[in-house]
């Protein structure tokens, strides 16, 4: 009963996050190769200044601060859903059939940066530099707005989606339709759209391709206790661009490193002090992974929630697991962890090509967010009862706790926000936390010896610190995502540590 509860509550946060789609336009074309152009030509109407013809509608006039349509008597307005400002306007249209609805229209324009627009061109498959620079990807003119058409599927449902960008007033437009979008009424109502959008003379960021890269010194030095930590910065030939800037792991096997990066898994040499890339992997025809693990034996786990767990040995899968979820694997091969938001953390033990599972409550319910694991040591996170902060409980792998860290108030030492991370060294522990921005070194003992802001360690601003993973020589290898000062994109950045 738990496992179909935790299964539940994910489903509806990955509903929330929109990532559950599943797109037929990641060729950059429909499913026709054809353009769907829209028959009918704007009337008198202002969409980012520029006045163009449209004929008229029959039939009832919705008008907002930044969009206009007009639909007919088979269309029913839902007015209590409509949101109206200078800045966001929304509308919901619905065709009933009985119980149910035929079709379902919403139309939104909202005045923000381009983040959310080009992040919707990569989930539903849009490849930008084909959309913007090699212009081989079809638009359509939606009320006076060049937008991307997209045939995909929404929780089973059939969607045609509309995405635009007005760059000079700054706005995002979007128009889905959901259920039988062939319909001819559904032309009707997208051919009464009328964006009338204000040049602000907004300037978006720079594309990625087209952006400054990231930069800083090469090496960052820090005392940690009677200790000296090295911070190298390890810059990759060509940038990692990232757009879910929580989603990069990051696992050591040798001298090979593989990064999982929005679903793609990235595969690199460190030799001579340098990452020298080798291969890439697109996921996405196998599942949604979100973990990186491995053994001793050099074998490469590869998981993510509700999807089969990969084995793979020199890149290649060799195995498939099912009924895991997001596993890390024990450094054994044997045995290891698999932990969801306020769920008994779970040991998962290998059995040849499949898996068994049993609740291993280490920590309570209520108090285990996540989990982490290395050789000898288990690390399970999360609020404490207590106190109600941040804490790391760390286990040996029988289950018995040998420290505490964290679990302290705002301002005091070691007081933590999301922990994102736990490795262990020869000379302690590293907790990374992604949302304080911050790494935390215990020593052996599991006393705190300093905790080392991201500015100090890797001369970043503000980045998400993700993952990390100790390398064949002892040293730490760290995984960040930051975002350029020129806002063009967020890129994934390694730091090797040395010295603790």
């Amino acid at each position: 009963m738990l496992k179909k509860e935790k299964k539940l509550t994910a489903l509806m946060l990955v509903g929330l996050l929109a990532l559950m789609q599943v797109t037929a336009c990641g060729s950059g074309k429909n499913k026709t190769g054809e353009t769907k152009a829209a028959e009918t030509k704007a009337e008198e109407t202002k969409a980012a200044g520029k006045e163009t013809e449209k004929k008229t509608f029959e039939g009832t006039e919705v008008s907002t601060s930044l969009f206009s349509l007009t639909y007919a008597d088979d269309w029913t307005y839902n007015e209590d859903e409509t949101s109206d400002s200078d800045s966001y306007c929304y509308v919901s249209l619905s065709i009933p059939d009985g119980d149910t609805t035929l079709l379902d229209v919403s139309i939104s324009a909202s005045v923000e940066d381009a983040f959310s627009y080009r992040d919707d061109l990569h989930y539903n498959g849009i490849d930008a530099y084909e959309l913007v620079e090699e212009k081989s990807i079809d638009t359509v003119n939606v009320g006076g707005v060049e937008c991307v058409e997209c045939e995909t599927t929404s929780w089973g449902v059939p969607q045609l989606l509309y995405m635009g960008r007005d760059e000079a007033s700054g706005t995002t437009v979007s128009v889905s339709i959901y259920d039988d979008y062939e319909d001819i009424r559904v032309k009707d109502l997208v051919d009464s759209i009328t964006f009338s959008l204000e040049d602000t003379g907004n300037v978006d960021p720079p594309w990625p391709w087209n952006g400054e890269a990231f930069s800083t010194d090469a090496t960052h030095t820090y005392g940690v206790g009677s200790k000296t930590v090295t911070s190298e910065w390890l810059k990759l030939d060509d940038y990692v661009e990232s757009v879910d800037i929580f989603s990069g792991r990051v696992e050591a096997i040798g001298d090979t490193v593989w990064v999982l990066m929005d679903n793609v898994l990235y595969e690199y040499e460190y030799k001579d002090g340098a990452l020298n890339y080798i291969s890439e992997k697109d996921l996405s025809d196998e599942g949604d992974y979100e973990e990186l693990s491995s053994d001793s034996s050099g074998r490469l786990y590869v998981s993510g929630f509700m999807e089969q767990m990969l084995i793979m040995e020199d890149g290649e899968i060799v195995t498939r697991i099912d009924n895991v979820d997001s596993v890390l694997m024990h450094p054994s091969g044997t045995w290891g962890i698999s932990s969801f938001y306020q769920q008994p953390l779970e040991k998962v033990t290998l059995n040849g090509e499949s898996a068994s599972v049993e609740e291993w409550p280490i920590r309570s319910t209520e108090e285990t967010s996540n989990a982490f694991i290395s050789q000898n040591h288990v690390y399970v996170t999360g609020v404490s009862a207590d106190k109600d902060n941040q804490t790391v409980w760390v286990y040996d792998t029988e289950g018995n706790q040998q420290f505490e860290f964290g679990n302290a108030e705002l301002g005091e030492p070691g007081w933590m926000g999301s922990v994102s991370d736990v490795v262990e060294t020869e000379n302690g522990f590293i907790v990374l936390d992604g949302n304080v921005r911050t790494l935390f070194f215990y020593g052996t003992d599991g006393s705190l010896i300093a905790e080392v802001g991201d500015g100090d360690l890797f001369g970043t601003f503000y980045p998400w610190i993700s993952s990390a993973t100790v390398m064949s020589d002892g040293s730490v290898l760290v995984a960040l995502v930051e975002e350029r000062e020129d806002e063009s994109a967020y890129e994934l950045l390694l730091y090797r540590l040395s010295g603790f």
